[in-house]
């Protein structure tokens, strides 16, 4: 099927923006409405997002926990597993 657009004229396409911009509506065209709804995992995101800006950068309790521990003598670093962490991390 072939569509002939040569035969819209400017004045047509002036005439139809003068109707849509007075709120007439053109009998030829369909009403067109703009609506915007949120779906449930961009409400969802949204509220994880509030969450985590919520949440602070430091959390004091486990800051206080490992402090006590290495006060006490009881933290202990494993040279083996730091070493392997190192490597994964800069594998990725």
């Amino acid at each position: 099927m072939r569509i002939d657009l040569n035969h819209i004229s400017l004045q047509d396409l002036t005439r139809e923006e003068k109707t849509r911009k007075a709120g007439l509506k053109n009998p030829s065209s369909p009403s067109v409405e703009d609506k915007t709804s949120l779906s449930a995992d961009t409400q969802s995101i949204s509220s994880l997002q509030a969450q985590a800006m919520a949440t602070p950068a430091i959390r004091q309790d486990k800051v206080e926990a490992l402090r006590q521990s290495i006060q006490q003598g009881d933290y202990k670093l494993e040279a083996d597993q730091i070493a392997h962490a190192i490597l994964n991390q800069n594998q990725h």
